[in-house]
């Protein structure tokens, strides 16, 4: 069986963060037609729809709300893999992603699910209801770059990471290159090495066949010269 390590669990926690920021923006994006009719066109006929649609997503089954609080759940878990054992060189990209993560969790607790509650309630405090809606709709821009700041992280540092990596392929295709080219003058050195070898031990051979006749000859010409003498 395969051991998992926690390099195998990095990629699991980036699926985690872009699907659960990704949900969250699909959300937001579902609600988007009432924030522009409301926040930015101001149709104070689209105010009455806009309440609706808030009411009905307050007045979902639980499990609706429990699903999209899951997901929320399972970003955090991502950031928390990736926290574990950060990377020296990436962690504040990590830790700027848990930061806002946790922002747009503020923001939509604080403001859009009171801003639910108002919807049933009717009860906007100090705003009138048409204010409040706005401001859940603002606050769902809020939302929405915050999110979107997180995939900007994200994207950032896969691309560090990409580039690091290529970074490193050609650093190390050079090293060894270089290795591979200084192996091929060690041999070539060696071989010089060994044929001068071969060249002192011919010559040695040489003049030690030499030595013997060079002996015989100057014996020879002794026992002529002593001939004459006599």
């Amino acid at each position: 069986m395969a051991k998992v390590t926690y390099k195998d669990l990095i990629p699991v926690g980036t699926t985690l963060i872009v699907g659960a920021v990704c949900f969250g923006l699909g959300v937001i994006y579902g609600n988007w037609p009432y924030s522009v009719e409301t926040l930015y066109r101001y149709n104070t006929d689209a105010f009455d729809s806009t309440l609706r649609h808030y009411q009905m997503w307050a007045n979902t089954p639980p499990f609706v709300h429990y699903v999209f609080h899951a997901v929320m759940g399972l970003g955090l878990i991502g950031c928390f893999i990736k926290l574990y054992k950060p990377d020296p060189e990436s962690q504040y990209f990590e830790y700027g992603t848990l930061a806002l993560v946790m922002l747009s969790i503020v923001v939509y607790l604080t403001n859009l699910r009171t801003g639910i509650n108002s919807c049933i309630s009717g009860n906007w405090g100090e705003v009138d209801q048409n204010t409040g809606l706005n401001v859940m709709a603002a606050s769902q821009v809020m939302v929405a770059v915050i999110l979107l700041g997180v995939l900007v992280l994200q994207g950032g540092l896969y691309y560090a990471e990409l580039e690091d990596r290529d970074l490193k392929r050609k650093f190390y295709a050079e090293q060894e290159k270089e290795a591979q080219q200084q192996a091929e003058v060690n041999e070539l050195a060696a071989e010089d090495v060994a044929n001068e070898a071969k060249d002192k031990k011919k010559s040695k051979s040489k003049s030690k066949s030499k030595s013997p006749a060079g002996e015989a000859k100057s014996t020879g010409t002794a026992k002529k010269s002593a001939k004459k003498r006599a």
